[in-house]
């Protein structure tokens, strides 16, 4: 969409301007990226419904309406939800956006109840689409970047029982995601077509760049949009670099995004301000997060073309590792909508401490405890240990590591990590203090780049 003058006058951000799609941003504008998503998708369904085609609510989605309908308190706040979503998207200073888009005087973001549940389901029985903006690759926040955002939705999103019946919803998607159905935008009969993920435009975006492909076989040799989802980088790619005796590297390819020194034990996570709560980020368990009290955290972000699997850090023993349940679609409160707003910028650093996250606890010679903590980000909600032997139960002999071994990945859409160091253990490389200057990076930092030398190396 090219910029407006009543665009210029906001000093809003633009695609443009803001770089490629790698960098590492979610949604720019909520109204403006949502509504170029949305409104097609809107009209899909409707011609759907006028050609007797559209997909029946799946039983998973049937069961997720009916729950919501027969339990008063949550049937009161999605429609709420989707009343403050319109009235937010109908405001007369971010109209030209909507009107651009949708040119017949429709000025609802979701129109009904029901359609709430019928763009749902449309997105849980279709693969996520390749394209050429800051959306790619998360349907689902796509569609309620908007509602997440609003009181009603913050509350929702934030109850642990609605999470719990949201998190169905979430696991019939991927299990069609694994399912050879989800393989349509991987079709090399039809390299090209909308949506594709081995087009001409993907391999442009660097989709593909040193990722292991077989262009001549089905799905591009993978067996579901899920296993093309957790594709490998091909052999040698990304070697780890340093000396492991008093080296710590990268575990997950990401685009830098916050640095913090002297972490505090507690904190008020949920302010304003970035403020990282070791506490809540290890899940209340005091006697993990006391080891990192004054330490040094790294933040990086992936976007869904990213490389989604992490890999060791150090050489050395994982000490403890689990997966923390948590939320899926919660924003920090009071986060609110401004224009220009980048969506996740203001909530990425609260997701640590709310969202469902993997964490891996390291113990390294030089470097004492180095903590890795993998984070689901709205739709990417499925964090997996792999293979299992790397699950470090309380109490349970360590498990020696290799650096640069795999030991798990995320399943879907874009995500974010952590790495956090022990006070006085580590000098962290500039490029990680300085992280925040590294958001507008076109590639991310590379998996195996060295973060950190030991300070008494």
């Amino acid at each position: 969409m090219m910029e407006s003058d009543n665009q210029t006058s906001l000093n809003l951000l633009t695609l443009e301007e803001a770089g490629p799609i790698q960098m590492g941003f979610w949604v720019p504008n909520r109204v403006w990226a949502t509504a170029e998503f949305l409104v097609p998708l809107r009209d899909l369904i409707d011609e759907k419904k006028e050609a007797g085609t559209l997909t029946p609510l799946t039983p998973v989605m049937q069961d997720f309406k009916t729950w919501v309908t027969t339990h008063s308190v949550y049937r009161m706040w999605v429609t709420l939800m989707i009343e403050q979503s319109n009235a937010w998207v109908s405001k007369k200073s971010h109209q030209h956006y909507w009107k651009e888009i949708k040119k017949d005087g429709d000025t609802l973001f979701i129109r009904s109840y029901d359609s709430f549940f019928e763009i749902l389901n449309e997105i849980i029985t279709t693969s996520p689409s390749f394209n050429a903006t800051a959306m790619v690759g998360t349907p689902m926040n796509g569609f309620l970047a908007v509602s997440m955002a609003t009181e009603a939705g913050l509350a929702l999103f934030h109850d642990t029982t609605f999470n719990l019946q949201f998190k169905k919803v979430l696991d019939a998607w991927n299990t069609f995601l694994k399912s050879a159905d989800s393989l349509d935008k991987l079709d090399i009969k039809d390299p090209d077509k909308e949506g594709s993920w081995i087009s001409g435009k993907a391999w442009v975006a660097g989709v593909w760049d040193q990722m292991v492909c077989d262009p001549t076989k089905p799905g591009y040799g993978y067996d579901s949009w899920n296993s093309f989802f957790i594709r490998q980088f091909v052999p040698g790619a990304r070697p780890f670099k340093g000396d492991p005796k008093i080296n710590v590297d990268i575990g997950c390819e990401t685009t830098p995004w916050e640095y913090a020194n002297n972490l505090k034990l507690e904190t008020d996570f949920w302010i304003k301000d970035v403020n990282y709560s070791l506490l809540d980020i290890f899940g209340g368990q005091r006697q993990w997060a006391k080891l990192f009290e004054g330490g040094q955290l790294y933040q990086g972000f992936l976007s869904a073309t990213h490389y989604h699997r992490w890999n060791a850090p150090l050489d050395g023993e994982i000490v403890r590792s689990w997966v923390q349940p948590g939320t899926y679609f919660a924003q920090r409160p009071g986060q609110g909508e401004n224009q220009g707003t980048w969506e996740g910028t203001e909530s990425q650093p609260y997701l640590p401490q709310v969202a469902a996250r993997a964490i891996f606890i390291f113990k390294h010679k030089l470097f004492g405890y180095v903590a890795f903590v993998a984070v689901g980000m709205v739709e990417v909600s499925t964090c997996v240990i792999e293979p299992s032997t790397y699950i470090v139960e309380e109490g349970s002999d360590p498990v020696s590591i290799t650096w640069g071994t795999e030991i798990g990945h995320f399943e879907f859409g874009g995500s974010t990590h952590l790495m956090i160091f022990q006070k006085d253990k580590a000098i962290l490389k500039d490029w990680a203090i300085n992280a925040v200057n590294g958001r507008n990076n076109p590639k991310p930092t590379p998996l195996g780049s060295i973060i950190a030398t030991a300070k008494n190396s």
